[in-house]
């Protein structure tokens, strides 16, 4: 694999705080591996973050089939969603100082 070649370090990069435990009472569905991408898992914590996908929906304004449609990343979000969901995730840490 050449020096530039980021594919096969793709776990490496995975930031710590996305990376964290999933707690088990959440409803937070997760994509399949083949489905996996940053917006689901900036989605993903968010929504560990805020307690379920019901109170993300809420937070975000939008319906919870779109939601869920992200989260399992058979979709991908709206930019503004993405970014609010990397706010949340930000704010939380900065408050916390840990992800969840």
């Amino acid at each position: 694999m050449p020096d530039g070649d980021l594919r096969g370090r793709r776990r490496a990069l995975i930031i710590a705080a996305m990376a964290a435990p999933v707690p088990a009472t959440a409803d937070c569905p997760n994509p399949p591996p083949a489905r996996e991408s940053t917006y689901a898992r900036a989605l993903h914590r968010a929504c560990l973050i805020l307690g379920g996908a019901e109170q993300l929906s809420r937070h975000l304004g939008v319906s919870e089939p779109a939601l869920r449609a992200w989260l399992e990343g058979r979709d991908e979000p709206p930019q503004m969603v993405f970014l609010a969901a990397v706010e949340i995730v930000l704010l939380h840490l900065d408050k916390t100082g840990r992800a969840n």
